[in-house]
């Protein structure tokens, strides 16, 4: 199962215009499907719009010391 994008070929826009979830892994089908979705031709479809698997970026969580540039002695009050 994979996440697919559909994004225009002809601006530099980093947002998907959109995202669907398949029960295939295969680039052709997911190709296939946003084709048939905007009822166009392979030809045309290439020229207008690019279609890319999701890759989940990973987020880095490292090991936080949140204490260790805090100082160890109370203020006088």
């Amino acid at each position: 199962m994979g996440t697919w994008q559909l994004f225009t070929s002809n601006s530099d826009e980093i947002e998907a215009m959109d995202t669907v979830s398949l029960q295939t892994n295969k680039f052709e089908e997911a190709h296939t499907y946003f084709r048939l979705r905007k009822n166009l031709d392979s030809n045309t479809f290439n020229k207008l719009f690019i279609v890319k698997e999701y890759v989940k970026l990973k987020t880095v969580t490292g090991e936080v010391d949140w204490w260790k540039g805090e100082a160890t002695k109370l203020d006088d009050f």
